[in-house]
C-alpha cells in the first residue's frame, strides 16, 4: 500500500524479475493485482499484491477503500490471511503530503492495532536525495508521522532500487502459518460484525473529512452577536459564516451569505459570489458521498440543490434570498448525511426528504424564471417568490422536527434554525442591492 507513484509497483517488478516492465512516473494501477512468485529457498511461493494509490486520478479514497476492502475480505472468507503490509513512502518528499497522510490513515484503520507488528514501512526513491537528508527525514517519520503504529512494533525498511533489496525486504516479514495470523480490522468488521464500508473504522475516516457541521458554530455565534443589534435603528449587516470544504487539508474557508436585520436597506457590498462557489463545491461532494453511503432518497434533493446553485451562478443580478435558502437546504443535507452514516433512517424522514426536494425544485423553477424579468426587476421580490420560498422553508422545518422526533441526533439542527431566521429576515427586504457599490445603490434608491 502506499500513495500513488511511491514505488509500490516498481518493488514487486524487482522482486519478480520484471526488469522489462516500464517504470515511469505515471501510475497505472487501477485494481488489486496479486503476483505469485517463488521463494528464493525453492520451497515456498510468495504472493505480493498491487493496490492502486491515494490521489491516482481513477478513484476517490472511498472508492479505493472499497476496492481494497473487497479483495481482504474475498480472500478471507477462504480462509487465507496475510501475512504482512509493506507501506510505500519516497523519502524524497520534503515533507507528508496530503495523498501521504490519507494513505496512511487508511492503513492504521484498515490493519488495526493488533496487526501493527506485521507492517513495514519501506521508504523508496533514496537516489534521490543525500544520507544526510533522508536519514533526517527517516528519523521524523519514525518519531512523528508513523511513531503510533511503530510503537505498536511496526518497523521500517529502506528499498534501494534492486532485487536484493526487495527479497531482503521480504525475508523480514514473519511467515506464520494460517492458523497464527489474525485478520484484519476491517476484515472482522465487515465479515465477521457484517457492517457496511461506510462503518467500518477506515470508512468513517474517509467520510468525516466531507463533515463541514463543525463549522455550524461561527453561524451560530455571528447570528447572535447581529441578533443583539437588531434594536438599534442603525444599518446591521450579520454574515453567515458556514466552512464549506471537501479538501481537509485545506485552511478553513468562511463562506459570506450575507443577511441584513429588521430595519436594515442596504446588502452587503461583496455580494454571495465567493459563498456560492463553496456551496457547490459541496454539494457536488454531496453527490459522491451519498451514492457511497446509499442514501439514494437524498439524491434528488442534492441534485435539485445543485442544479439551484448553478442557476443562481448564471445570475448577474438576483436577490440574495434565493441563496439563503440554497445555503440552509446545503446545511440540512449535510446534517442528514451525518445522520445516516450513524443509524438508519426512518420512513417519515424519507418521506419529508421527499417533500423537501419538491419544494426546492419550486424555487428552482423561479431562479430559472428570472432571465425573463428586467435586470432591476430581478432584485425584487415578487409575492410569487416570497411564497415559494417560504414553503421551502416550512419542508426544512418539517425535515428537522421529523430528525428530532424520531432518533436522538447529535448533530447540530441549531445551525439550520439559524440559517431559516436570517432567511425570514431576509424576505423582509424587497429589494436586494447585494454586490453594489455603495455610490451606485445610494443612485438606485434616489
Amino acid at each position: 500500500m502506499g500513495p500513488t507513484a511511491s514505488g509500490k509497483t516498481t518493488f514487486i517488478d524487482y522482486a519478480a524479475g520484471r526488469s522489462d516492465v516500464d517504470r515511469g512516473s505515471t501510475s497505472c494501477t487501477t485494481e488489486v493485482l496479486p503476483v505469485r512468485y517463488p521463494h528464493s529457498d525453492g520451497v515456498r511461493n510468495i504472493v505480493l499484491v498491487d493496490t492502486p494509490g491515494c490521489n491516482n486520478g481513477f478513484m476517490t479514497d472511498f472508492q479505493l477503500l472499497g476496492i481494497i476492502a473487497e479483495w481482504l475480505n474475498s480472500i478471507y472468507r477462504k480462509n487465507i490471511k496475510l501475512n504482512g503490509i509493506l507501506y510505500f513512502h519516497r523519502i524524497s518528499d520534503y515533507r507528508m503530503r496530503d495523498a501521504s497522510s490519507r494513505s496512511y490513515k487508511m492503513l492504521r484503520d484498515l490493519c488495526g492495532n493488533d496487526n501493527c507488528k506485521n507492517v513495514i514501512f519501506v521508504t523508496t526513491m533514496w537516489d534521490k536525495v543525500s544520507e544526510e537528508v533522508g536519514s533526517e527525514r527517516e528519523q521524523e517519520l519514525r518519531a512523528v508521522s508513523w511513531g503510533t503504529m511503530v510503537n505498536l512494533g511496526s518497523t521500517t525498511h529502506r528499498f534501494e532500487g534492486t532485487a536484493e533489496s526487495a527479497w531482503k525486504i521480504i525475508d523480514s516479514l514473519s511467515i506464520s502459518r494460517p492458523t497464527q495470523c489474525h485478520p484484519l480490522q476491517i476484515q472482522r468488521e465487515m465479515v465477521h460484525k457484517h457492517l457496511p464500508l461506510h462503518r467500518t473504522t477506515a470508512g468513517k475516516t474517509i467520510l468525516d473529512r466531507y463533515n463541514f457541521t463543525s463549522g455550524s458554530e461561527g453561524l451560530l455565534d455571528r447570528l447572535k452577536r447581529g441578533m443583539k443589534k437588531t434594536g438599534s435603528r442603525a444599518t446591521h449587516v450579520t454574515r453567515i459564516t458556514v466552512t464549506l470544504t471537501d479538501d481537509p487539508t485545506a485552511p478553513q474557508y468562511v463562506g459570506a451569505g450575507t443577511v441584513i436585520c429588521p430595519g436594515s436597506g442596504f446588502c452587503s457590498v461583496e455580494g454571495y459570489g465567493s459563498s456560492l462557489a463553496q456551496v457547490i463545491s459541496t454539494l457536488r461532494t454531496a453527490v459522491g458521498t451519498a451514492e457511497l453511503v446509499h442514501i439514494h432518497y437524498l439524491k434528488d434533493v442534492i441534485a435539485q440543490c445543485l442544479n439551484l446553485a448553478l442557476s443562481i451562478g448564471t445570475m448577474t443580478e438576483t436577490h440574495h434570498a434565493h441563496f439563503q435558502i440554497l445555503e440552509t437546504a446545503t446545511l440540512l443535507v449535510n446534517v442528514i448525511i451525518e445522520h445516516a452514516k450513524e443509524t438508519k433512517i426512518s420512513a417519515d424522514i424519507k418521506t419529508a426528504v421527499h417533500e423537501f426536494a419538491e419544494e426546492v425544485s419550486h424555487v428552482q423553477e423561479i431562479v430559472r424564471d428570472l432571465p425573463q424579468r428586467a435586470p432591476e426587476a430581478r432584485r425584487v421580490l415578487q409575492s410569487t417568490d416570497v411564497r415559494v420560498i417560504s414553503s421551502c422553508a416550512d419542508s426544512i422545518r418539517l425535515v428537522c422536527n421529523v430528525l428530532r422526533s424520531t432518533s436522538p441526533i447529535k448533530y447540530d439542527l441549531g445551525s439550520v434554525g439559524d440559517g431559516l431566521g436570517a432567511l425570514k429576515r431576509g424576505l423582509e427586504i424587497e429589494k436586494c442591492s447585494c454586490g453594489i457599490p455603495l455610490e451606485q445603490d445610494r443612485a438606485l434608491s434616489s
